[in-house]
């Protein structure tokens, strides 16, 4: 029978025995990224849910592929994440592997579910996000896999949702209690159909970190011909003409690296966008001391870019 499980304050406790995982330890076998799934309607509805919850100013219902949403998105995600299609949705529901997913919200809770919804494959990934997606997860549990989500945060009005708790025991003792020791670090609490405490020694555990983006050199290349030829800020019809293309253009936009007006159809370079060219050692070709190389058009172009 399918479990959806909460697990809070053990990141080292696993939680699934088959299926893809976050923790990048234990018998999981390590796949090259995070499962590149193609999205269904659920996938997409419950990442709009987590868009909708946060404010964030995003849509995935047109999108096809996780891929899409984290760049579509990526503006509003703080960390990236390596991507692959190298792998077998078969092998996920006979064996365990991990993918390199961060803890990091809201990033985490949106490959989770992304990763349940759309392979149909047991998955474990870390959310604080949890008792405000309650809804989201009872989506899950009608999937008829297991789904374990591990937590710093537990909201005694919400668990409801959850076929067992696994908490770690924690000792706060009384101002009379303080001489006295109780060692809990290899004990939890399993609280399912039943009530118990269990020896679960504490083990060692690796997560993954975020990856530097990956940027196309069609979105670099339109930077800096906005930058170095536009003085920074431009009417959309000029850049497109010179690039020969809108696409870069429209990605460079999505990905927070210029703006667009629409009132005066123009585009201006960002903070983002010239912290860009700066990492990639273009400073010298466009930038000197945070300043429009010589020929821009001014101040204008640049004090009217946004924050990224």
């Amino acid at each position: 029978m399918a479990m959806i499980k909460l697990i809070l304050g053990r990141l080292d406790y696993q939680g699934i025995e088959r299926g893809v995982t976050f923790r990048l330890s234990g018998n999981a076998k390590p796949l090259d990224g995070v499962p590149n799934a193609g999205l269904t309607p659920l996938g997409r509805a419950l990442i709009n849910r987590v868009f909708h919850e946060l404010g964030i100013n995003c849509d995935a219902t047109h999108v096809t592929r996780l891929s899409d949403v984290l760049e579509n998105c990526g503006f509003a995600l703080p960390a990236s994440v390596e991507l692959t299609n190298n792998y077998d949705v078969g092998e996920l529901r006979t064996s365990l592997y991990s993918a390199p997913i961060p803890t990091i919200e809201p990033l985490s809770t949106i490959i989770g579910l992304a990763l349940a919804s759309a392979l149909r494959v047991n998955t474990e990934f870390y959310s604080d996000l949890w008792p405000r997606l309650t809804d989201a997860l009872a989506q899950l549990k009608a999937l008829g896999v297991d789904v374990a989500i591990h937590s710093s945060v537990f909201d005694p009005n919400r668990f409801y949702i959850f076929d067992e708790i696994v908490r770690r025991l924690i000792r706060v003792p009384r101002t009379d209690e303080l001489r006295e020791t109780t060692d809990f670090n290899s004990k939890v609490e399993v609280i399912g159909v039943s009530r118990r405490f269990i020896e679960y020694p504490a083990r060692p555990f690796n997560l993954a970190e975020p990856r530097e983006p990956k940027i196309d050199d069609d979105v670099v290349n339109a930077v800096e011909v906005l930058v170095r030829d536009l003085g920074g800020v431009a009417t959309l019809k000029s850049l497109t003409d010179m690039l020969r293309s809108q696409d870069a253009v429209l990605k460079a936009i999505t990905i927070g690296y210029m703006t667009y007006n629409p009132g005066d159809l123009t585009v201006r370079i960002t903070t983002k966008a010239l912290s860009l060219l700066k990492s990639l050692s273009h400073s010298g070709d466009v930038l000197e001391e945070g300043k429009p190389a010589s020929g821009g058009s001014g101040e204008s172009g640049w004090s009217s870019g946004g924050s990224g």
